[in-house]
């Protein structure tokens, strides 16, 4: 245990919880600085939403449509302003807690310090620590498993709201059937089942992207810039070998073949490329399930996050984050410490990324 950690001492509590509560906060501080979440959640297109009611709607305009041509005398048409298709919402609440006991409480009255505590003092103290680190950091992760799921389970629609629930035109994130609002018509972001990931089906899929995805007016969608390869952490040498980069961009030269000059189409201007690894996928879940099932070492997602941002494709809807609070069991004495967080994460532009199921 370190020797420089001290309670501070010559103060009279009348309850373990305020003594307790100031120790929390800085542990808690320290884990958010640790884990970093926040940008993590962007980096896969993840933004904040307002929560402004507890099972909201999001919806937009189409976008805008040509100018026609009149006579010189003609009379202009009225602009047709269309609503886009509309997606609700919802929140949970997620939570845990931790037990202190009356001896460890007791200890904390009477203002004991670190040195010279009994053994089981500052075997207590440590364990309440690494307890509230930990329920930061599982808060943390909690929310790191619903972004991840976001991706591998969007290839189907089991649930009304979150990583499970449909796309706004109302069917899956990843599909062949995506409604195109003005229109009527239809557009697919499935990558083609048996496309593991090489170089040719990575190839095809920003080829399909720019020539057949659509925004709900009916116009095929900008390229962005660069596109977000995004791999579970079983394909990263895989994919660094196709884009021949050490980096999370690709390299100049393709290095494949037997002309040692070849040029990496993936450096190319419109269908640059960038990695991104979600180590989460193919991890255990918080119901005992792999994240991604049982192809997730083989799932991949091509991104155009420039839309995403742009749109907020992803959001992640919050009431509280962290509430640290803390009861007293009257029969026991213990005090319990709980940690509990509010918040979901939704999907509403399938436009923005393309997916490959991993079969």
């Amino acid at each position: 245990m370190p020797s420089n950690v001290v309670f501070q001492t010559g103060a009279n509590y009348a309850e373990g919880a305020a003594i307790l509560s100031p120790l929390i906060q800085e542990i808690a501080n320290q884990s958010e600085a640790q884990v970093g979440l926040e940008s993590q959640a962007e980096k896969f297109g993840f933004v904040m939403g307002d929560a402004l009611t507890p099972k909201g709607e999001i919806t937009a305009m189409v976008g805008p449509e040509p100018l026609r041509e009149i006579d010189e005398d003609g009379i202009a048409p009225l602009l047709s302003l269309m609503q886009g298709f509309t997606k609700s919402y919802a929140m949970k609440t997620y939570a845990i807690k931790h037990k202190v006991t009356k001896v460890f409480l007791e200890w904390l009255k009477k203002g004991a310090h670190m040195q010279g505590v009994d053994s089981s003092v500052a075997t207590e103290l440590q364990s309440f620590k690494e307890a509230i680190d930990r329920m930061v950091k599982g808060s943390k992760l909690t929310l790191n498993e619903l972004v991840t799921r976001t991706f591998t389970e969007g290839f189907s629609v089991t649930a009304a709201f979150g990583p499970w629930a449909a796309s706004p035109d109302g069917v899956a994130l990843f599909s062949a059937s995506h409604v195109i609002k003005k229109t009527g018509g239809v557009y697919s972001n499935l990558i083609s089942a048996g496309s593991f990931l090489t170089a040719t089906t990575l190839e095809t899929a920003i080829q399909s992207y720019k020539t057949g995805i659509y925004t709900p007016n009916g116009y095929r969608i900008k390229a962005p810039e660069i596109f977000d390869l995004i791999v579970p952490r079983a394909l990263e040498t895989a994919a660094r070998k196709i884009l021949n980069s050490g980096g999370d961009q690709a390299g100049v030269y393709a290095g494949t073949g037997s002309n040692a000059n070849l040029l990496n189409v993936f450096s190319f201007e419109g269908s640059k490329v960038r990695l991104t690894v979600l180590d989460m996928i193919g991890e255990v879940g918080m119901d005992g399930s792999i994240i991604g099932g049982a192809n997730a070492d083989k799932m991949w997602f091509l991104m155009n996050k420039e839309y995403a941002l742009d749109y907020k494709s992803f959001r992640i809807f919050r009431l509280w984050d962290n509430e640290i609070t803390m009861f007293k069991n009257d029969e026991t004495d213990s005090l319990f410490t709980k940690i509990s967080c509010h918040f979901g994460v939704e999907h509403f532009n399938p436009e923005c990324v393309m997916g490959f199921a991993g079969a």
